[in-house]
């Protein structure tokens, strides 16, 4: 059973829309600025990769103004993403909607609000009992859609994304939605999350140029750029697609999720784990190594994680390994979104036979053997294409999306 992906949306530092995201790509097109915070005691530089001003155009839905900013970027990714698979203009039955949205991190600002308004000693505002729920994410999407099937927000760590898409793709396959408006969205720029990620010695220092701060598999590498943003698919049976003449933009041919027992921070040393979500993915897809022709790599420009997802590529792919890169430094780390805003990059990259490079990488670290394409695009030929995401307790996913 084909699934076919007939809508995209997204919206983040590369600015809103499929085509900015892919144009800022195909560019290398580092977009971190430097933001002050206010860290416990500390005031705090920081590159971040937060929306360009202006980007977040609210849709037209009763409110939406008070809801989260993850919240609210989901409900901009997935209104684009409706209208660009033309479902406006004949809406299919909304008990056959489907809506999962994966999130790491969940509605921040609403809980950072509730708490200050009661150490304060302010009264609670009672919205706050709902915007401040993950369920908030996909319920108001599911609202503005009018989707009454399924619904759920998905939360996998880094991985929330690919596994809300992966979710999608089951029920289509169980025959329990026609549609899947699936994804990710993500705002952690707040000082709860930033100061956690600080704690743990993820974050990049800003340095004289934070456009350089994220530098994924560079030998010189030294820690990821927090983003903002979001990406939602329309997922459909190819059958029903057809019966009503979308027009696909690629296959969703394959997806694996998975669990490795490497701590709660981190990726098995050897990228053992990762290597079977690899290989299970690429067993659905019917697809053998030498047949895949480009990786959109988690690359988050930490020391360790790249070096163990380099590593895992290496055991699923042998010395067929494909075309690697990371567009880490495009959208910056989006957490639970992540997933989804490469998905949308690996769609373009199969629509356009371009692979995006790497922006930052300079220096060849040795231990990574890959070949990383950087500098400039790399024209190729490309029939199937695949994405990897990593997160906390192990979390890992891959995806394979296939020309039609």
């Amino acid at each position: 059973m084909a699934i076919w992906i007939t809508g995209m949306g997204a919206i983040c530092a590369a600015g809103r829309g499929c085509r900015a995201l892919w144009d800022a790509a195909l560019d290398g097109a580092a977009t971190a600025t430097t933001r002050e915070f206010a860290l416990g005691s500390d005031q705090v530089s920081l590159p971040v990769c937060r929306l360009p001003v202006g980007a977040l155009e609210l849709p037209e839905f009763t409110g939406a103004p008070r809801l989260d900013r993850a919240a609210q970027l989901a409900l901009v990714a997935g209104h684009d993403a409706w209208r660009a698979a033309e479902l406006d203009e004949a809406p299919p039955t909304p008990s056959r909607v489907a809506v999962f949205i994966g999130t790491s991190r969940g509605p921040v600002a609403k809980w950072e609000e509730a708490t200050e308004r009661m150490a304060a000693g302010k009264r609670q505002l009672p919205s706050l009992a709902a915007t401040g729920t993950l369920a908030s994410l996909s319920g108001a999407l599911a609202h503005h859609l009018e989707a009454s099937g399924p619904c759920q927000t998905v939360s996998a760590t880094c991985a929330s994304a690919a596994s809300a898409i992966a979710l999608g793709a089951l029920h289509l396959q169980l025959g329990s939605a026609d549609v899947a408006v699936v994804g990710g969205a993500e705002a952690p720029l707040y000082p709860t999350v930033l100061s956690l990620m600080r704690a743990a010695n993820l974050l990049a220092p800003a340095g004289d140029d934070p456009k350089l701060a994220c530098r994924p598999f560079d030998r010189s590498r030294g820690g990821l750029v927090a983003g903002e943003g979001a990406a939602v698919l329309v997922l459909e049976r190819s059958g029903d697609a057809r019966a009503r003449g979308a027009s696909p933009l690629a296959r969703l041919s394959g997806f694996a999720t998975g669990l490795s027992h490497s701590g709660k921070t981190g990726v098995d040393e050897g990228g053992e784990g990762l290597a079977g979500v690899i290989e299970g993915a690429l067993s659905m897809a019917e697809v053998q190594p030498p047949d895949l022709g480009y990786l959109n790599a988690h690359g988050t420009g930490t020391i360790l994680n790249d070096l163990a997802e380099a590593k895992a590529i290496r055991r699923a792919s042998g010395d067929q390994a494909p075309p690697v890169s990371s567009t880490k430094p495009v959208t910056g780390h989006c957490l639970g979104a992540t997933p989804a805003l490469e998905a949308a990059l690996c769609v373009q990259a199969l629509l356009h036979n371009r692979i995006p490079p790497t922006p930052n990488f300079r220096l060849v670290d040795p231990a990574i053997e890959l070949d990383l394409v950087a500098g400039a695009p790399r024209p190729a030929i490309l029939n199937h294409v695949a994405s990897t995401s990593l997160g906390f307790w192990g979390n890992h996913a891959c995806l394979v999306f296939s020309d039609v």
